[in-house]
């Protein structure tokens, strides 16, 4: 990517806000927030937005992709009247994010370092973007959240040993495409 504010270059983040998105929605919410959805609203919303945003470095794009996102999630479940279910949206994104790129190369400070974290936490979620929605969902929730097994099993509606296949496999894949 070289200019992160050219629009032609957005689609690059789609991969990024889908990991994010399926990490937010519950599967007992998805029948009425599609994942899908939320990271198309999001990206029309920045395309229309453009001129008004300030931020010139991929860093800033991906905080103001993730704002966008969350208020997005936030606005569609006030219109479903689910806020009491969705607990504390604010961090969980920003977490999620920081946790892919600590999956990355945690280490690194230097501009130059957290430039290529970013790349990395991109080039990751593009990698993501290639497994099944389950497997890619597992992952991110057990690497980025630190969820447990059992925790991931109530969040997406299905058995530890099923969760613990979704991860194995998705691992696998992501080693192979890597």
């Amino acid at each position: 990517m070289s200019d992160p504010r050219d629009p032609e270059e957005f689609g690059a983040y789609r991969d990024y806000l889908m990991a994010l998105a399926r990490a937010q929605v519950s599967v007992d919410l998805r029948a009425r927030i599609d994942p899908s959805d939320l990271v198309q609203e999001t990206l029309c919303e920045a395309l229309r937005d453009l001129p008004r945003h300030r931020g010139r470095s991929r860093a800033e794009m991906m905080g103001w992709f993730r704002s966008l996102l969350r208020f997005n999630l936030i606005d569609r479940l006030r219109r479903l009247r689910l806020e009491r279910r969705v607990v504390s949206c604010d961090g969980a994104l920003d977490r999620t994010s920081q946790g892919m790129s600590a999956l990355m190369l945690a280490s690194q400070s230097a501009p130059e370092a957290r430039a290529a974290r970013e790349e990395d936490a991109l080039a990751l979620a593009a990698l993501l973007g290639q497994l099944s929605p389950p497997q890619a969902e597992a992952i991110v929730l057990k690497h980025c959240h630190g969820m447990s097994v059992a925790e991931i099993s109530r969040h997406m509606n299905r058995t530890p040993d099923a969760v613990g296949g979704l991860l194995r496999h998705g691992m696998r894949r992501l080693r192979e495409l890597m």
